[in-house]
């Protein structure tokens, strides 16, 4: 038996052929995206024995196999799903950090304003223009709050509509995958279980681009791909394809909420806090964490300023003569009812700011379990209250929490019942102006002081100030305050009436009709009225607190509503509006900061695990140009060797002829 050398030719040529077409292949798709170089794997053809020893047949390509890290492809689209989460909630919030802090645009400068109107007033309380610039002032803030919440209003809905899209995304390279798992499944079967590297290249790509969307986990399963989003939900099985929706939330209607289509039943949503990562998680993340912190923060200001202007301003008196009402409108608590609630038992709940002083920034849950009732801050996760049944009268820490009150209007709640509350969120969408009236503004106090002209002593009274619960009768008719002399010297008032004295800061309650020790510097409270004596008042000396009969040039109610700008009346008297808006800008700022610094790290380590990956899958240019020289050079030569064999061959039938 001969040497086949034609054979060895043959071999070595179709294997040169395939490494030419293997090598043409990655030139070709140098800049392909997801593609991964190729190399076609030559293995001898079994050796036959001589009695001289062994020849072999040549060469033979086994499969042609992709330059292809998992290990690293996985790196790869962890830091994807980082990155792009990072990437998107910092879209998102740097807008908006742009708008709270901007000197010009945000709420500090127009609050300042409003103030220095106010300010501005007390020295000319009379006066028209004075008060016309103050409503003015007044109208801008209203007009600041309001375009505040428009821009709020337009990051949540292009937040529900990128969200929309992201599902859209989502589904389509679900579905695309879902696809490419079953054609590769069919393409290892058609080829002898050899791999289809273009269809693995698409696989790959599909999943890098989930992985942009959303955190994913690939599970591999024979020659196919599971794919899990976030904390495990299911996303594609092999050759199916789990589709997604959005609905509005059973909590908050007015936000969208990822959902598994799940036709002909209702959607089944997808708790958020399963679904980090990628572009979807960002936005996710920027409206519990960002946007609605914003909006509660803005609208606990307008409620708590408003209440406190409001609340002054009625125990003012105006130019009219009159008492002052409410300047602003106050935004209630956004109650809303889970829609999977019990229908039959229509359980209702209402919320009512009773001490807007306490109010938080933050959204709660009240829930039943068909035991027991509680209250949750979500913000800060904490649990508020629990407790079996709502009390027959609000109780501190029961059902009235964080200066709110609340109380099942009607219906009863059953186990699993819900609402969700959201105290602050329509605090600046519902501020506005009561009334434009200049003259609404209380600048005076309503009551008046005077010492009696037949007075011999050196004692003074301060002009007085009201408090919370004064009416126009309290001051009338007059209270009388007598001075008898003694050691020490007394006090006593007609009309008889309780009085609250306060010296160094110690109150002492008197019942009516009871003289007390007279102390320089000490102030009575009567009648919801406070007045102050000081000075040395001799035997018999009065003074009198009556109706203030003429308002004109008295500033007191007007500088105590200016003093609100800087007294802590917030947070349970910790800080002033300032102190919170600005707190709440730093927030912001912090987290856009954060965002930008996280983000340019996980860019780098995105960077540097893909250029690890394309230094083993990418295409070296130079190399392949060496590859093609050397596949061509052996083709030539196994070209040579068939020609070689083939004149052998006709030599021997030569010799067979002319034999």
């Amino acid at each position: 038996m001969g040497v086949d050398v034609l054979n060895i030719g043959a071999n070595g040529l179709q294997a040169a052929q395939i490494g030419i077409a293997t090598t043409g292949q990655n030139i070709s798709n140098a800049n392909t995206p997801g593609y991964s170089m190729e190399v076609s794997q030559q293995v001898q053809e079994p050796a036959q024995g001589y009695s001289f020893g062994y020849i072999g047949h040549g060469a033979q390509v086994s499969t042609i196999v992709r330059q292809f890290n998992q290990l690293l492809t996985t790196q790869i689209n962890s830091t994807q799903s980082t990155s792009s989460q990072l990437t998107s909630y910092s879209n998102m919030i740097t807008p908006l950090d742009n708008l709270v802090a901007d000197p010009k645009a945000g709420l500090s400068p127009v609050l300042q304003s409003f103030f220095s109107s106010l300010q501005n007033l007390s020295a000319n309380p009379s006066g028209v223009a004075s008060q016309q610039t103050a409503m003015s002032s007044a109208q801008t803030l209203v007009s600041q709050f309001q375009s505040l919440q428009n821009q709020l209003n337009q990051s949540a809905t292009s937040v529900n509509a990128q969200i929309g899209y992201e599902v859209t995304s989502i589904n389509a390279d679900a579905q695309q995958l879902a696809s490419v798992n079953q054609a590769i499944q069919i393409g290892y079967a058609a080829a002898n279980n050899q791999p289809p590297n273009t269809l693995l290249d698409q696989r790959d790509l599909l999943v890098n681009k989930l992985s942009q969307e959303t955190q994913v986990t690939v599970v591999p399963e024979g020659n196919m791909f599971n794919i899990f989003m976030g904390n495990g939900q299911p996303l594609v099985m092999g050759a199916i394809a789990n589709s997604l929706t959005t609905t509005p939330s059973a909590s908050n209607p007015a936000n969208l909420e990822v959902a598994y289509s799940n036709p002909p039943a209702a959607p089944q949503p997808i708790n958020e806090s399963f679904l980090p990562g990628g572009t979807l998680g960002g936005l996710l993340a920027f409206r519990s964490n960002s946007l609605s912190q914003v909006q509660n923060s803005i609208g606990q200001i307008a409620i708590v300023l408003g209440s406190a202007m409001n609340a002054q301003n009625q125990l003012g008196q105006t130019v009219n003569g009159t008492m002052g009402n409410a300047l602003f409108t106050i935004g209630s608590p956004v109650v809303t009812t889970n829609t999977n609630n019990n229908a039959v038992t229509n359980a209702q709940l209402s919320a009512t700011i009773t001490t807007p002083g306490a109010l938080k920034p933050d959204n709660y849950t009240l829930a039943y379990d068909g035991t027991n009732y509680t209250i949750t801050d979500n913000t800060t996760n904490t649990l508020k209250s629990t407790f079996a049944a709502f009390p027959a009268v609000p109780t501190a820490n029961v059902n009235i929490i964080d200066g709110v009150t609340y109380t099942l209007s009607a219906g009863t709640m059953t186990k699993g019942d819900s609402f969700a509350i959201s105290p602050t969120a329509a605090g600046a969408a519902a501020f506005g102006l009561v009334t434009s009236d200049p003259a609404a503004i209380a600048s005076a106090a309503p009551i008046a002081t005077s010492v009696a002209t037949t007075n011999s002593g050196s004692g003074v009274m301060t002009p007085g100030s009201v408090s919370t619960g004064f009416v126009p009768g309290n001051a009338t008719p007059s209270t009388t305050l007598t001075y008898t002399s003694g050691v020490p010297g007394t006090i006593s008032v007609i009309p008889n009436t309780s009085v609250v004295v306060t010296v160094n800061g110690v109150s002492t309650t008197y019942a009516p009709g009871t003289s007390f020790a007279y102390t320089a510097g000490m102030t009575m409270s009567f009648n919801n009225m406070t007045v102050g004596l000081s000075g040395t008042p001799a035997n018999g000396d009065t003074f009198t607190v009556g109706a203030n009969p003429n308002g004109t040039g008295d500033n007191r109610n007007i500088l105590l509503m200016n003093a609100l700008q800087t007294q802590k009346t917030l947070n349970n008297g910790t800080a002033n509006f300032q102190d919170v808006y600005a707190q709440m800008v730093n927030a912001v700022g912090n987290t856009t900061s954060q965002l930008n610094t996280t983000g340019a790290a996980e860019t780098n380590l995105l960077k540097a695990a893909t250029k690890q990956q394309q230094s083993i899958s990418g295409v070296n240019l130079d190399q392949e140009t060496v590859n093609l020289l050397q596949y061509q050079q052996v083709y030539e030569a196994c070209g040579k060797l068939i020609q070689v064999a083939s004149q052998n061959f006709s030599t021997v039938l030569n010799l067979d002829a002319t034999g």
